[in-house]
């Protein structure tokens, strides 16, 4: 089944001078309880007057449970739903969940986060979006304005009155945090209101604004829709995954199964392929994929440079960018977007063509050869995306903090991107050593999945706050890979770039995170 529900991580906290204060949740000790009431009428009162408080009850342990809307307008009026949780015992640590895709669901409450007492909400963006791969709702003002900012602004406001009001404090710690889609709706409040709404941001898998991630995605599905002999089928890539992780799985100095990072390899041997059976045909398209482009005009970061998918997991492609039925795939008009992954199209198919249809009715994606007109329905005419710049003064001057994680065996986008993406912004703003770091997960696909580890989100929560709230700059962070039968089987220390995790000598237990170190990688690689 098709691992489209994807969430994620971004984080904040809440003014400039939050971070310089000994502890933003300090009087916790002191006294501080929840209200007594949880009840609809009693946490009505609590909230913002466009704020519609639809549900509230106890949970077990205690728990309060929130639901309800927010009416925007001007566009509008449309409702954007969130849910909210305030635990019985409260760590002063509020999280927004992000929600991945076209979002039009609530998130999962993180049950181990709300055991340690973050209060936690999130929200379905206002798009009514009826699948993660559905973006028709782009074709209404308002639906898309609560897509890209609107609808987390509100809701954040709204939710995070009614924990203030609910537990009689102040101030509390305001974080966000999001994978892929999810994590688009930190990064983009975090460019357009700084500190303002959160403290910490956590921005995971996600495609920067000014990258050419879509033109060039929708090139290469338009060259498979176009050329099925160029086609890449699923049998083929699992084949080829085995024999590229059997050739470069120790170039991190340990034989687990996992090539930890697609830098430490060097120049990629084609033979590999060959050997696989590609035909040229189909060598072209694994070339398209992997290899950066160049687009025209500068763009955000300064060269033009898309970056490829790395060769991590050409495994994964399969969900995302090849699927499992052969080109021509059916159009969006044909089959709704369920059929559609029922049938095995590939979920980047899906994206594409309810993307380009939205702009111009009736046009397919493939029939699209132009860069600028590419770029320019990928962007929704410069409205959704901008392709030359990427403003993140006001977070620079906030005093928040942006940590940004991605795994390196991502299939549906590429983390050598989001890296260029982040070595871009360090360069334009001398002052993001002080507030930005970017991690790289090994083994882990797209927000989640793989054979890395299985929960990144909590340590990196627990990891930004502690940043935020004491100084702490996150050396490294430690992330478990827990099994059914086993519990936690692995841990893996995650470093910040530039830094690579090294086995610190052969032979060590590879399992144990205390056998590995944040290394500079050597300059051959």
């Amino acid at each position: 089944m098709p691992k489209w529900s994807l969430l994620a991580g971004l984080a904040m906290f809440s003014s400039p001078a939050l971070a310089q204060q000994n502890n933003p949740i300090d009087g916790l000790t002191k006294g501080t309880s929840p209200s007594e009431s949880c009840d609809q009428a009693s946490v009505q009162a609590m909230a913002p007057a466009n704020t519609t408080v639809a549900f509230a009850a106890r949970e077990s342990g205690g728990n309060c449970r929130v639901h309800g809307y927010v009416t925007n307008t001007n566009p509008g009026p449309n409702r954007v739903h969130f849910m909210l949780v305030l635990p019985n015992r409260f760590n002063g640590r509020y999280l927004y969940l992000g929600v991945g895709g076209g979002a039009g669901q609530l998130p999962v409450v993180r049950p181990t986060l709300l055991a340690k007492g973050y209060a936690q909400a999130g929200s379905d963006a206002g798009t009514g979006a009826k699948t993660i791969s559905d973006f028709t709702f782009k074709a209404d003002p308002a639906r898309l304005m609560d897509f890209h900012w609107r609808g987390v602004r509100s809701s954040a406001e709204a939710t995070q009155a009614i924990t203030r009001a609910y537990y009689g404090r102040a101030k509390i710690g305001r974080y966000i945090s999001g994978c892929s889609g999810g994590g688009q709706m930190g990064m983009s409040n975090a460019i357009r209101f700084g500190g303002e709404n959160f403290d910490g941001f956590i921005s995971a898998a996600t495609v920067w604004p000014g990258a050419a991630f879509k033109p060039n995605l929708y090139r290469i599905m338009a060259h498979m829709q176009n050329n099925p002999d160029s086609w890449l089928p699923p049998e083929l890539l699992l084949r080829t995954h085995q024999a590229i992780v059997a050739r470069y799985d120790e170039s991190d100095g340990a034989k687990d199964g996992i090539i930890h990072d697609a830098r430490n390899i060097g120049q990629f041997d084609e033979q590999i392929l060959r050997d696989q059976g590609f035909t040229p045909a189909q060598i072209g398209t694994f070339r398209m994929i992997t290899t950066p482009r160049v687009w025209r005009g500068k763009g955000l970061y300064g060269d033009g440079i898309q970056a490829g998918w790395p060769i991590n997991d050409v495994a994964g492609w399969i969900q995302y960018l090849t699927g499992t039925m052969r080109p021509p795939w059916p159009a969006t008009t044909q089959h709704t977007t369920s059929a559609l992954a029922a049938m095995g199209v590939p979920f980047y198919h899906v994206m594409a063509d309810t993307n380009i249809r939205v702009m111009e009715p009736g046009r397919s994606y493939a029939s699209i050869t132009s860069d600028a007109e590419l770029i320019r329905l990928a962007t929704m005419g410069g409205t959704e995306v901008s392709t030359d710049s990427l403003d993140m003064s006001k977070l620079a001057a906030s005093g928040a903090k942006f940590l940004i994680w991605h795994g390196t065996a991502d299939e549906a986008n590429s983390y050598l991107d989001n890296l260029k993406g982040y070595e871009a912004v360090r360069g334009l703003y001398p002052s993001a050593k002080d507030w930005m770091r970017i991690f790289f997960v090994p083994g882990m696909q797209h927000c989640d999945g793989g054979n890395g580890p299985t929960d990144v989100v909590d340590p990196m929560v627990d990891a930004l706050a502690e940043w935020v709230e004491s100084g702490k700059e996150p050396e490294s962070v430690v992330a478990p890979r827990i099994t059914p039968t086993k519990g936690i089987d692995r841990t893996f220390r995650l470093c910040p770039d530039p830094k690579r995790a090294m086995l610190k000598a052969p032979g060590l237990d590879f399992n144990d995170a205390a056998n590995w170190e944040c290394r500079a990688p050597s300059v051959s690689s």
